[in-house]
This record gives C-alpha cells, sequence and structure tokens, in this order.
C-alpha cells in the first residue's frame, strides 16, 4: 500500500478549509484517510498551517510520500528543513541554530517583498496625480469645443453658397435624372393602394 501525505478538501462552497491527513493514494481526495495530521487554511491574509510535526516525520520515516501542495506548505514552515537535519542526525542545537538561519532569511525575504509592494504602490500613486492634470487639460478645451460648432456653423454657411453654385450649373444634369424619379413614385404608391385595398 502506498501511503501519501496530502489534503483533504472540507469547508464549504467559496470558503475551504484543508485537512493534512495520510491517506492511501488509491484513496479518492475527500474520502478515507489513515490519520489527521493538521490543517491547512488558505482563506487568511497569511495561510494558516498547523502540523503535528512528530506524526509527520513518523509517517515521513515509514516511507510516505507528500504532495506537491503539501511538500510546498512544509518548505514554506520549514519543516522539509528540519526533517533532513534530523535524519542526517544532527544534534538539536545545530537544528534550531539552521532553523533560526532560515527564520531570518524568511523575515529578510518577507521584508524585501514588502518593500517591493510598497514601492509599487507609490510608483501607482505617483502617476495617478499626474494623469488627472491630464484630464483637467482635457476638461479645459470642453468649452472650447462648445464654441466650436458656432464657428463650425459660420464655416459651413459659406461652403453651402460655394456648393449651390456648382450645383447650378450640374441642375440640367439632375434634371434628366428628376422626371425618372417622380415618374416611379407614384407607381410605387399605385401599388401600395392597390394592396391596401385587398
Amino acid at each position: 500500500m502506498a501511503v501519501r501525505i496530502r489534503l483533504m478538501r472540507m469547508g464549504r462552497k467559496k470558503l475551504p478549509l484543508y485537512r493534512i491527513v495520510v491517506a492511501d493514494s488509491k484513496a479518492p481526495r475527500d474520502g478515507r484517510y489513515i490519520e489527521i495530521i493538521g490543517r491547512y487554511n488558505p482563506l487568511p491574509e497569511k495561510a494558516e498551517v498547523v502540523v503535528d510535526e512528530s506524526r509527520l516525520f513518523k509517517w515521513l520515516d515509514d516511507g510516505a510520500n507528500m504532495s506537491d501542495t503539501v511538500k510546498t506548505l512544509m518548505r514554506q514552515r520549514g519543516l522539509t528543513l528540519k526533517y533532513e537535519l534530523i535524519k542526517r542526525n544532527a544534534d538539536e542545537a545545530t537544528v534550531n541554530k539552521e532553523l533560526q538561519k532560515w527564520e531570518m532569511a524568511r523575515q529578510e525575504r518577507d521584508k524585501r517583498s514588502q518593500d517591493a509592494k510598497a514601492d509599487k504602490a507609490v510608483a501607482k500613486e505617483q502617476q495617478q496625480p499626474e494623469a488627472e492634470p491630464e484630464a483637467e487639460v482635457e476638461a479645459a478645451p470642453a468649452p472650447v469645443a462648445e464654441e466650436a460648432p458656432a464657428k463650425a456653423e459660420e464655416v459651413v454657411e459659406p461652403k453651402k453658397e460655394e456648393a449651390a453654385a456648382p450645383e447650378a450649373e450640374a441642375e440640367p444634369v439632375e434634371t434628366d435624372a428628376a422626371p425618372e424619379t417622380p415618374a416611379e413614385e407614384p407607381e410605387q404608391d399605385a401599388e401600395s393602394e392597390s394592396k391596401d385595398e385587398k
């Protein structure tokens, strides 16, 4: 029987909670398990992981394999490092010293990531005030745009007069087409009247 340490989903829809369980690898995800060794709550800002280290190490010694997700969770807590040190028969002082180094390195990484997030937030805030003056500049031309249609009407009227002169020259061409158009319209009217009578 292949034994695996994995997550078992609990909770309700959209609010997951997981148990960290030891189960047969052939058992369904939420099915039978051998032992519960911890829990994982991914919802809080900082995910909550609680594990019984002695039971975890016992099952790892017995040959259980961790799923990828559980391995990641244990690595984030430093439990894989601790297990490797214990497996190498390191004394307790060495284990504590290495775990303190690991904890300091983790805190430094967290601090750097928080600083990076803060820098991004500051940069984003600086970009937003720059965008607001542009909006004000765009808002200022709006009254000019209201005056522009009035000027456009004045400009369009002389163009209409200029356009009327070429139309006068083009009238003979249009007069040839004009008789055809009225002739078609009465036919359509007659057709629509005949449809109405029916």
